[in-house]
Order: C-alpha cells, then sequence, then structure tokens
C-alpha cells in the first residue's frame, strides 16, 4: 500500500502523528479528572477512550455529538460545522435535534465566526440580552427562537478544524463549567480529528495521483477486479470508459507544461463531477490517459455519462496569460459481461475503440454495439 518513493512524507507524517497521540493521551486524563457530575462521569471515561482509538473522521463526529447528548440531556439541539472543500466557509456537517425543529441555515452564523476567530469557547446566557450579537439577524433565534448557547472552536495550534453549538430555548441553561467542560472534550476531539485527516493523507498519498487527486492504475486495477466480482454475484453490469487528451503533446509543445497540468486537473474536475462516488471511480491510466468504471447503472446510463463527459469538455475554454486554451478528448467504452468475462480482456476492449476513436478523427465516443 505504502510506496517507497512516498516514504519521506510518511516518516514525516508518522512522527506528527505519534506527536498527536501523546496529546490525544494527556488531553484524554485530563478530561477524565474534570470535576463533574455523577452521572457525566461514565460519559467523559467513555469518550476520552473511545476518541482515542478512532481514526476514521466521520466516527469520531459520531461519537462526539452522541456523548453530548448524554452529557447535555437538556440541550435542544447539538451542531458540528466544518469547512467546506475550498477551507473558506463553514458548513453544517451534523446535526442532532431533540424536537425536530427547523435548521434551514447550512451556514456558520455569527456566533460560530466570533468563536473561530477568537479561538475560545463562547458561553450565552440569553441572546436577546446580549450586546455583542444582533439577535434578531441570527437563524437560531429568528427559527427556533433558542435563548442559550455553548460553542467552542475544534482547533490544533492554529489550525482551525469546526465548531461544535449547544443550544437551548431556555435563557440560563448552561453554567461556566458546561463551557469549559465543552471545551475540554472540543480539544480533544479536535486533536483526534486531525490524527484522523493525517491517516486520510497518508492513504491518499499511497493511492491518488498529487496532480489530479484521482485514483493511480494499482488501485484501479483492484476496484475492477471486486467490481466484476460483484456485478458476476448480482448479475449487474459494468462500464469502463478509457479516455485519452487528444494532441496532449502538441498542448505541451504549444504552450508548456504548467498549460498541460491545468489541462489535466481541469480534466479530472469534469470527469470527477460526472462520476458518482458511490457508483464508479476515475483513475489517471498514465500520462494523458484516464480510466473510470461504472457500476450499479444500466448500459443507456453508462453511454450517457460518456457522452456528457465528452460534451463538457468540448465546452472547456481555459484562459493562461491571455491566452484561451481548448482540447478535446477520445474515449473507447465496453461493457461487462456483455463484452468480456475478465478485467483484462476488458480493459483491452476499452483500448481497442479508444484507439478506434482516435483513427475516426478524435474528439468522440466509441463503444461496443454502437
Amino acid at each position: 500500500m505504502i510506496f517507497s518513493k512516498y516514504q519521506g512524507d510518511f516518516d514525516l507524517w508518522e512522527e506528527k502523528i505519534n506527536l498527536l497521540n501523546e496529546s490525544i493521551a494527556e488531553k484524554g486524563k485530563l478530561l477524565e479528572t474534570l470535576p463533574a457530575k455523577e452521572e457525566r462521569v461514565s460519559f467523559l471515561f467513555e469518550i476520552s477512550q473511545n476518541l482515542i482509538e478512532l481514526i476514521d473522521f466521520e466516527k469520531i463526529i459520531d461519537l462526539l455529538i452522541d456523548t453530548l447528548e448524554k452529557i447535555f440531556p437538556t440541550a435542544d439541539n447539538i451542531l458540528f460545522f466544518n469547512f467546506d472543500k475550498e477551507g473558506d466557509k463553514l458548513i453544517l456537517n451534523r446535526c442532532l435535534r431533540r424536537k425536530n425543529d427547523t435548521i434551514s441555515s447550512k451556514k456558520g452564523n455569527a456566533l460560530d465566526k466570533w468563536v473561530l476567530h477568537q479561538n475560545r469557547s463562547l458561553l450565552i446566557d440569553d441572546i436577546t440580552k446580549d450586546f455583542r450579537f444582533d439577535y434578531s439577524k441570527l437563524p437560531a433565534y429568528q427559527e427556533r427562537k433558542v435563548h442559550s448557547f455553548i460553542l467552542s472552536p475544534l482547533s490544533v495550534g492554529h489550525k482551525s478544524l469546526g465548531v461544535l453549538r449547544i443550544e437551548a430555548k431556555s435563557p440560563g441553561l448552561f453554567s461556566l463549567d458546561d463551557s469549559r467542560l465543552l471545551r475540554n472534550i472540543s480539544d480533544l476531539g479536535a486533536v483526534v480529528l486531525e490524527r484522523a485527516l493525517l491517516f486520510q493523507r497518508a492513504q491518499d498519498l499511497a493511492i491518488k495521483d498529487s496532480l489530479t487527486g484521482l485514483f493511480v492504475r494499482s488501485y484501479f486495477s483492484q476496484y475492477l477486479s471486486r467490481s466484476l466480482k460483484d456485478a458476476a454475484a448480482k448479475r449487474q453490469a459494468v462500464g469502463l470508459i478509457m479516455l485519452d487528451i487528444d494532441d496532449f503533446k502538441k498542448i505541451n509543445d504549444s504552450y508548456g507544461h504548467v498549460v498541460g497540468d491545468l489541462v489535466l486537473m481541469n480534466l479530472a474536475g469534469i470527469l470527477k463531477e460526472n462520476i458518482n462516488e458511490q457508483t464508479g471511480i476515475v483513475c489517471r491510466f498514465g500520462g494523458e490517459e484516464f480510466a473510470l468504471v461504472v457500476t450499479k447503472s444500466s448500459r443507456i446510463e453508462i453511454i450517457a455519462c460518456a457522452e456528457n463527459i465528452l460534451s463538457a469538455v468540448r465546452k472547456t475554454v481555459l484562459a493562461f496569460r491571455r491566452k484561451k486554451v481548448s482540447f478535446t478528448v477520445s474515449q473507447g467504452l465496453a461493457f461487462y459481461p456483455d463484452d468480456c468475462d475478465s478485467a483484462s480482456v476488458l480493459i483491452e476492449q476499452a483500448d481497442v475503440l479508444l484507439y478506434k476513436a482516435k483513427r475516426e478523427g478524435k474528439n468522440k465516443l466509441c463503444y461496443s454495439g454502437q
């Protein structure tokens, strides 16, 4: 799984992960020694022990929310916000609602942003009497008439991972001890989440192309073999699209490798937009060649997917130093079990159809039974 050429990166990350493990252990012990009501003690011990063992981001969030539900039984809503893919907007990731309250806004509000900016917890007894915020503009008050809040950032050093927010409609429901407790839980949660992200990056480095973020060829081979076995058991179809950028060498020669990389990255974005992660993968097969495995879809749907990609690429125009750069792709599409009974033959058939598209003028899709 781990390739030797990445060993330096993995050694560095292993050191970071070891440091995080030490921090997690320290924060876990601190959490267990905090003054707490008797009924909370077992919950604190449980979360400090269980969090230490987890390395899956989503499972960590689930555990945090579940534990906070037990520790704060009178709270109306418990929300977790983290950053979007661009890393600049807070979005709602998890929400526990006790009374089916309306939560239409999926973005962080002024309270969440304050917590992030100050990197400190926030306790509000009654938002209608807090001069720091305009409660009339807060969706939590407008929609749910929430009066009490405690919030805490999830941060490691200067890096912010998100915000935990606990709400109650009754004024004065939370105490300073509640706020301190949430902060300590958040601190432990943040370090565990950061460790999970490091593990994920290490895994991605082993199976994903650094330029495009697409899966590498070795992972594609494993995935395709599993997909065919699964399809055979369920009597489903699998489509394999082999795709190649037309005249890519000419693009590099005319505009330079920087533009060539832009073309590769933009194409990768188009491919990811058109392949559902639940039903397939996109792989950089080598150089300017890509492979797409599409499962759990009909023959018609797979052909439509390939045609949508062709159309999207034709509409793409890249701007570089006042020049407009466009490109096209050719595709070969083969089906299992219609065209073959093995992964190697499926790849061979898709390749044959790809080169047929090249011979017939490029910028087109060729598929079996066309």
